[in-house]
């Protein structure tokens, strides 16, 4: 989904919600009650928040390998509905494709998992909530990541 394709739903004041991606970390941490949660938390306070179509295969994943039962995977399935899925089009599979081969180029290599999540980050414009410090000196990527 190009960024130009995004309806930015407006608040109460009339200003638009800023756009944030959430990365795996992020979103599990949040789903688990996790201590690490409160700090992401507070940042998604007026944001609108989206996941990658990766950090959606990565949950379920973890899912399927720890053989969550039905009510927790049900309760999951409702937890990710208030996440809009960004999935792979054109123009985020060019922006995946180029974040590799500039990394790759500075010896510091991005993981196919990642690129795809940071590649999202990039093409929306929009902060990346992560734990991961992988993403740390991605030109053009702005982060948010606790101390």
């Amino acid at each position: 989904m190009s960024p130009h394709h995004l309806r930015r739903t407006q608040r109460p004041n009339g200003r638009p919600l800023t756009l944030i991606v959430l990365d795996t970390n992020v979103v599990s941490y949040i789903f688990n009650n996790d201590s690490r949660a409160r700090f992401y938390t507070e940042h998604l306070q007026g944001q609108r928040a989206f996941i990658s179509f990766q950090t959606l295969e990565e949950i379920w994943n973890g899912a399927y390998r720890d053989s969550w039962g039905s009510r927790r995977k049900d309760d999951l399935t409702e937890y990710l509905e208030q996440y809009e899925v960004i999935w792979p089009d054109p123009d985020l599979v060019d922006s995946c494709a180029r974040l590799r081969s500039e990394r790759r180029a500075v010896g510091r290599e991005l993981g196919i998992a990642d690129a795809w999540i940071a590649a999202t980050a990039l093409m929306l414009n929009c902060p990346l909530a992560t734990a991961d410090r992988d993403f740390i000196n991605i030109p053009g990527l702005r982060l948010i990541q606790a101390a």
